[in-house]
């Protein structure tokens, strides 16, 4: 996953750079004591010159051979049990040996092992320190490798022990039978005291001196005493306050039961080890909780650590093979991520998007970015990072993408579908222009060009209308007059809506509608307006002359009506984005129909509004189209009662007051009402409205919103709160169609809201119907 897969050469790791060498020989040559450097397979590496005096070799003759072959059979397997347990990770060990010396002599002494690792806790190197002792003095560590005599206290044993930094003892075990039950002091050194806190022990007991001192530590020594078998532990000697480790071997004959013990105070250390588990347990904790899979890597970008992330979502392991881990990236990715790596290790920001398989063979993006570690030497020591899920995000990218361009493609036809109406709007401003300055030849067909004029501006309206449509239905803010319907007469009124088009196109139109009624629990109207939608997108994308079928039929507890068309068909690759606000799929090259492509867009919300569905269906490009709508049946089906949705105009010569600062607008709605018969007064700002109000006793006022100064919502507000005002029809006319303008103008007062451009004789049949119901009341 995020591993190299080709990595570069191995940076120096620690103990390994030519700084560090030279650091341990400059501290080594001063070393009174004998130090020697091993690789991790045992060589000799370094050899300080106590050492090389100690082995009666020179230093140049030691480097490269195998410490243990120094010794005889049984030194060298205690030396190599100790180099195993440091490869184990265990702590470090002591051993006593015995070498051969060239000039026949030979070296008694202890050596300590200790391990050099680098940040990964892999062993890099060993350290061993020799301490001389006279042949005779050679205490058995780790096994009785030979017959050796005990030790003497002369000068050399006691300066030995004095000098070292560890604690130091000689004790009797006492035994009740075959139970340790306590042990007696006989020798301690100087750093007894410093690790214990006892002092003057020498010929006292354990129990006398700490009465509570753990039963443990009678049963660590008595296991010594009776196998004649070196051990290590680490106790809490809580008697003491303190956490020891110690290293005990027997001492002298096999029935002395006495045993030396080197030990050291690891308190602190514990306390830090506990605190350092403690915080590993925490980190492990809030890393698993994390979303991310976090990792750590060497230096090289191999894999030392994983969050239980990687195993949930991989069904990996942290022990599986480089190229194991970097099989589940994707193909396509391998590349980018092996040159990030490249660049990371010429020190940029480690940061790419990859592909991932799951457990389950699913690919899923991820964004993989890591931080390098260095030491105090500024040598890069290792990697720490995390890898997120992305896919979500990367699937809303090219969604905003698709709609983005789609967008683009919608400005472009909405620019195009406003000019169609605009150009002949103005070629007619221009004739009627030329033939009021009596131009010759500006003879002008008056009712031909006003024919034009008024389908020019009906296609205006319209597509503003399908604008606001849209917004308001894919928003969920039009209500849904809901009612039982006879399914049939909302095919009839679609048909009815949509005959123009079919006609105009030469198409024939088969309808097929089942005997027994489907009774619809629906708007009526926006019913048709679906059905008339699919109608008129089958027309227009028919070559003249085509067939397009309607056809109903019940299917259990739903109505199925079916919109199919011998047409241009749509691509496959397109039929699940019909539907998509501002989509206009590709039907035929070159082909333009026209249109917002918000049709089927509003054909889904309103269906789904209707707790329907709606399906498209084509076998390509040429092969025709069929939409399928699916929409529930009414419970029990009750017969609808038609009602007379019509209003006829009275007549009544009425009292206007129109107000809106646009003075054109103001102009012609007047001069229409006036031409109707209506008396009409006019204002252009709040303080006429208000005066005319007064003066000329108006029936219905018909008030824009947006003026300047006093806007309308307060000119209605101080009409009503004036004598006669809740009398007085107060239509709000305005360019705004939003719901919540809506319910401000109803706060305000207003009897009804009407969005711009008006038809001015629904506006006079809006009026007269709400004057008639004011009087009724």
């Amino acid at each position: 996953m995020i591993e190299d897969p080709a990595p570069p050469a191995m940076h120096p790791r620690a103990g390994e750079g030519p700084q560090a060498s030279a650091r341990w020989l400059e501290i080594a040559d001063r070393a009174d004591v004998g130090l020697l450097r091993v690789d991790a397979g045992g060589h000799l590496i370094d050899v300080n010159p106590a050492a090389a005096r100690m082995l009666g070799r020179g230093i140049d003759v030691l480097r490269g051979m195998a410490f243990d072959s120094l010794g005889d059979l049984a030194d060298r397997e205690a030396m190599q049990r100790a180099m195993g347990a440091l490869h184990a990770g265990k702590r470090p060990s002591t051993v006593a040996i015995q070498i051969a010396r060239p000039d026949g002599g030979s070296l008694a002494a202890m050596a300590r092992f200790t391990a050099v690792r680098d940040f990964t806790g892999v062993l890099r190197a060993a350290t061993i320190t020799l301490l001389e002792l006279d042949e005779g003095e050679l205490p058995t560590l780790i096994e009785p490798q030979r017959p050796r005599e005990p030790i003497a206290s002369d000068m050399s044993y006691r300066a030995l022990f004095e000098d070292i930094d560890q604690g130091f003892c000689v004790i009797d075990v006492l035994f009740e039978g075959e139970e340790p039950v306590d042990y007696r002091f006989i020798e301690t050194n100087r750093e007894f005291e410093r690790y214990t806190g006892l002092v003057d022990v020498v010929g006292k007991t354990m129990r006398e001196l700490v009465p509570d001192l753990e039963p443990h530590w009678y049963q660590f020594y008595g296991d010594v005493a009776r196998s004649q078998r070196p051990a290590r532990t680490m106790l809490q000697a809580q008697a003491l306050g303190r956490w020891y480790e110690a290293h005990a071997f027997p001492f002298g004959s096999a029935r002395s039961g006495r045993v030396a013990v080197l030990f050291e105070d690891i308190s602190t250390r514990t306390r830090t080890e506990v605190a350092l588990r403690d915080s590993e347990e925490r980190f492990r904790c809030l890393a698993n909780a994390s979303p991310s899979i976090l990792w750590s890597a060497t230096s090289d970008g191999a894999m030392t650590w994983l969050s239980d992330r990687w195993t949930e979502y991989t069904g990996q392991g942290l022990d599986v093979s480089r190229e194991e881990r970097n099989s589940l990236i994707h193909s396509g990715d391998r590349e980018s991520v092996t040159t990030a790596w490249h660049r990371a290790f010429q020190g940029e920001p480690f940061e790419t998007e990859l592909r991932l398989r799951r457990r389950d063979g699913v690919y899923r993006w991820f964004l993989v970015r890591a931080n390098p570690s260095h030491d105090d030497a500024g040598q890069l020591t290792g990697w720490y990072g995390a890898t997120t899920d992305i896919h979500d995000h990367k699937l809303a990218e090219h969604a905003l993408r698709e709609v983005d361009q789609r967008k683009d493609e919608f400005l472009a036809t909405l620019a195009h579908e406003l000019r169609n109406p605009l150009a002949p709007l103005r070629n007619c401003l221009h004739i009627l222009r030329m033939a009021e300055q009596g131009e010759a030849g500006a003879h002008v067909d008056m009712q031909r060009l006003h024919g034009v004029m008024e389908r020019q501006v009906a296609q205006l309206v319209r597509l503003v209308d399908d604008l606001l449509e849209v917004s308001r239905i894919t928003r969920g803010m039009v209500p849904l007059h809901l009612q039982a319907v006879a399914l049939a007469d909302v095919i009839e009124r679609a048909v009815e809506t949509s005959r123009p088009l079919i006609d105009g196109g030469h198409h024939a139109l088969v309808v097929s509608v089942p005997a027994r009624p489907m009774v619809l629990h629906a708007d009526p109207v926006r019913l048709a307006q679906v059905l008339s939608n699919l109608l008129n997108n089958a027309a227009k994308y028919t070559e003249p002359g085509g067939r397009i079928v309607l056809d109903a039929r019940r299917e259990g507890d739903e109505a199925v009506i079916i919109v199919q068309d011998n047409g241009l068909g749509i691509a496959t690759d397109q039929i699940t984005r019909v539907f998509d606000l501002f989509s206009q799929a590709e039907h035929s090259i070159g082909h333009a129909a026209g249109g917002l492509g918000i049709g089927l867009t509003l054909v889904r919300s309103l269906v789904e509004m209707h707790g329907g569905s709606v399906i498209a269906r084509s076998a390509g490009l040429g092969q025709g189209s069929e939409f399928e709508v699916r929409l529930p049946l009414a419970q029990g089906e009750p017969d609808p009662t038609a009602a007379d949705e019509t209003t006829p105009t009275s007549g009544t010569r009425r009292r206007l007051l129109v107000v809106d600062d646009n003075r054109e607008h103001t102009d012609s709605l007047a001069l229409f009402l006036r031409m109707q018969g209506h008396q009409v007064r006019t204002a252009y700002d709040a303080a006429s409205a208000l005066t005319w109000q007064v003066a000329f006793a108006p029936d219905a006022v018909l008030l824009d919103l947006g003026m300047p100064g006093v806007d309308g919502y307060e000119v209605c507000r101080r009409m009503r709160m004036a004598e006669g005002g809740d009398a007085l029809v107060i239509v709000a006319i305005t360019g705004w169609g939003q719901a919540e303008v809506r319910m401000r103008t109803a706060e305000a007062g207003f009897d009804a809201h009407v969005v711009k451009p008006v038809d001015p004789v629904a506006l006079e049949n809006l009026v007269d119907s709400l004057l008639r119901m004011k009087h009724r009341t």
